[in-house]
């Protein structure tokens, strides 16, 4: 609010070689925009050059898949749930782990996403309790923690997969499709 934040991006993009660019009509609006160009460097993708990964995925047979999401955040809940409806999915959503083990007590989900720290109880001890009634439902930690941080302990806990955030939407569907073809060979 001080107006030092376009004087700050000035300065940066002149240090980058460029500069800010306005278009501005009294009553409508202004538009600003930079381009700035980059080298990028052989040595970080080694001789491969960048990757090409391929992802494997049928969302023909994600369609209708009714899934749980378990997160306290309610921004969280509705991005992962408009990205699993755009894909078709059936999504119910709740936001603690006691009411996500009330859910799968009276509902057929084939996956559940579940957020790691949540209030009354963890994702952790929330899929420990699922696991005493239910081994076979693929939960996916879905979740902010650091790649460095013990997997293990996940795994241990019952979860069939991790994927952390931010994630590639078609890391999320890869992981979730192989998820429910490992419980369910009939999925293609």
């Amino acid at each position: 609010g001080s107006g030092l934040g376009l004087s700050i991006v000035e300065n940066l993009l002149e240090l980058m070689n460029s500069k800010v660019y306005l278009e501005s009509v009294l009553g409508q609006g202004s538009k600003f925009w930079f381009d700035i160009s980059f080298n990028i460097s052989e040595e970080a993708f080694g001789d491969t050059g960048l990757s090409n990964k391929v992802y494997n995925i049928d969302y023909k047979s994600l369609e209708n898949v009714s899934i749980l999401v378990v997160d306290d955040n309610k921004i969280n809940q509705m991005i992962t749930k408009k990205i699993l409806e755009k894909h078709k999915l059936v999504c119910k959503v709740v936001a603690n782990g006691l009411d996500a083990i009330k859910m799968i007590h009276k509902n057929d989900f084939k996956l559940v996403l579940m957020d790691l720290h949540m209030p009354e109880i963890s994702g952790i001890e929330t899929t420990q309790r699922i696991r005493e009634f239910d081994k076979q439902l693929p939960i996916i930690a879905l979740t902010a923690v650091t790649i460095d941080e013990d997997l293990d302990e996940f795994y241990k806990a019952g979860f069939t997969e991790i994927i952390p955030k931010p994630f590639k939407p078609e890391d999320f569907f890869e992981k979730i499709s192989n998820s429910l073809k490992a419980s369910n060979p009939t999925i293609s």
